[in-house]
């Protein structure tokens, strides 16, 4: 599914900006660092093999970014809407691509 490969990127970009934007800040470097790689694996995995539990997965890491952002603020403001503007584009695609790939509700035959 599209939501993957753009998880993917934006895991990439996570990667990059750890030592473009964060700078450093160890626990911010560490913290993109590590949310980068997990999105980068498994948003191109997900895009290429789709499985329910990858997108459960991206979606949390997507809430934590948000989360770390907020909580976890350097004194770089780059950083804070870095993590804040990347985790809420990665959490809305991967609940998005949680929700496009539940089941619908059953149809019962009468017979």
């Amino acid at each position: 599914m599209w939501q993957g490969w753009i998880n993917g990127i934006l895991g990439l970009w996570v990667i990059v900006s750890a030592f473009v934007v964060a700078g450093s800040k160890t626990g911010n470097m560490a913290n993109d660092l590590i949310a980068g790689i997990v999105l980068l694996v498994l948003g191109l995995w997900a895009g290429a093999n789709h499985k329910s539990w990858q997108e459960w997965v991206i979606a949390i890491v997507g809430a934590w970014m948000i989360f770390a952002g907020i909580w976890f603020p350097s004194s770089y403001g780059g950083n804070m809407a870095n993590d804040l503007i990347a985790g809420i584009i990665v959490a809305i695609a991967g609940f998005w691509s949680v929700l496009a790939s539940a089941p619908g509700p059953r149809k019962v035959q009468q017979g």
